[in-house]
């Protein structure tokens, strides 16, 4: 959840994330939907080739730069969730 005035500068911050990140190799899809009743509240959404390539995707600079960055753009921790696609 963005902290209050910062949506705006949030989603250029993640823009930026998501040209960097579509250009890995193993980046099947990978961006962020916005709640309509909570317009603060943006999750990610993302699908790799494989486990290796979500691993790697953590340790790329443009990954790193976001994370320091939503410290002072986040309502608190990010909340990750992982799954796979049943239906």
């Amino acid at each position: 959840m963005a902290k209050p005035g910062q949506v705006d500068a949030l989603i250029a911050a993640l823009e930026a994330l998501a040209a960097a990140t579509r250009e890995e190799p193993g980046a099947l899809e990978y961006g962020f939907i916005r709640d309509h009743k909570r317009p603060e509240v943006i999750l990610s959404y993302e699908r790799w080739r494989d486990a290796e390539a979500e691993s790697a995707h953590w340790q790329t600079p443009h990954l790193k730069r976001a994370l320091g960055r939503f410290e002072a753009l986040l309502d608190g921790k990010p909340a990750v969730y992982t799954g796979a696609k049943i239906i």
